[in-house]
C-alpha cells in the first residue's frame, strides 16, 4: 500500500508540472489564445483546453470576412481583386445597371460579431483610398472625400494614433462570445467636390469647347480590418497586441475597461 501511495504522490507531481508548464507556454501567446484549466477529482488530473479568437464583420446584417486566431489571417480578403465578391465591401451599394451619385447617402451598416469561443475587446481599422484607372494610388484625392458615417461613439471610441487613410476604433467594454457589436457605421457618402476639379479643352478644328473632369474614372476603397483581444490580463494583453494604454486609448483618458 505504502508503495502504491508514493506512486500516485509521483503523479500528483509530475500532472502539476505539467500544468505549469502549459501555463507558462499559453502566457507567451497573449492575444491569440487563453487556457481554461478543469480540475477532476483528487488525481489532480488537468484537462486543458485551448479557446479560440476570433471575428466576423458585417456589412449590412451579412457577413463578408472573418478571422479565426489559429491561423491568425482573414479567412476572406476585402476588396480582392481576383475573386471581387469574395469579401469584398459596397458590393451591392449601387443596383445594377445604376449610377454613383455624388452626395447621397448610401446604406453602409458595419458590425463585429464575436465569432470566437471567448469574450474579447475588439479593434477596427478602416482604410480610405483613392486609385487611378490604372490602380495606381491617386494621393491628390483627399480620403476625407469618402465619408464613412461613424456612429454609436459613445461605445466604439476614436484612437490617438489616427490618419487621413486610417481610422481606428475601439470597442469599449468586453463582446462576449456570439454576441454583435452596435453599428459602428450606418451610411456611406462620396463628396460632390471631387466633381469641381475640371479643366476646359477646345478642339481647334471644330472649335468645340468641352468640359473633361480631372478624377473621371477614378475609384474609391474602402477596407476594413478587424482584431481582437483576450479578456484575461486584458491590461497588459492589449498593451502588448495594440501598443495602446487600454485605460487612455484616445489621449483623452477614455478606457475601453
Amino acid at each position: 500500500m505504502k508503495r502504491k501511495r508514493r506512486a500516485s504522490n509521483n503523479r500528483k507531481v509530475t500532472y502539476l508540472l505539467l500544468v505549469l508548464a502549459v501555463m507558462l507556454l499559453l502566457g507567451s501567446a497573449v492575444g491569440s489564445t487563453r487556457a481554461a484549466l478543469t480540475y477532476q477529482s483528487q488525481n489532480y488530473e488537468a484537462e486543458i483546453i485551448v479557446s479560440q479568437i476570433g471575428v466576423t464583420l458585417l456589412e449590412n446584417g451579412e457577413e463578408v470576412s472573418w478571422r479565426n486566431y489559429d491561423q491568425d489571417k482573414w479567412d476572406q480578403d476585402t476588396n480582392d481583386k481576383e475573386n471581387p465578391k469574395k469579401g469584398a465591401l459596397l458590393q451591392n451599394m449601387i443596383p445594377e445597371g445604376g449610377k454613383l451619385v455624388l452626395n447621397k447617402d448610401y446604406k453602409e451598416e458595419l458590425a463585429v460579431t464575436n465569432s470566437g469561443t471567448i469574450d474579447e475587446y475588439v479593434r477596427v481599422r478602416i482604410y480610405r483610398s483613392w486609385k487611378d484607372k490604372n490602380g495606381k494610388k491617386e494621393t491628390t484625392l483627399s480620403p476625407d472625400l469618402i465619408h464613412l458615417n461613424l456612429v454609436n461613439t459613445d461605445k466604439w471610441i476614436e484612437g490617438e494614433n489616427q490618419s487621413k487613410e486610417c481610422i481606428e476604433l475601439y470597442y469599449k467594454g468586453i463582446l462576449p462570445s456570439g454576441k454583435t457589436s452596435e453599428l459602428f457605421a450606418d451610411s456611406i457618402r462620396i463628396d460632390g467636390s471631387i466633381a469641381e476639379a475640371v479643366r476646359i479643352e477646345e478642339n481647334k478644328k471644330t472649335g468645340i469647347i468641352t468640359m473633361v473632369y480631372k478624377y473621371d474614372g477614378v475609384q474609391f476603397f474602402v477596407d476594413v480590418d478587424v482584431d481582437a483581444v483576450q479578456t484575461h490580463n486584458a491590461k497588459d494583453a492589449i498593451m502588448s497586441s495594440w501598443g495602446v494604454d487600454a485605460s487612455n486609448v484616445d489621449g483623452k483618458g477614455n478606457s475601453i475597461l
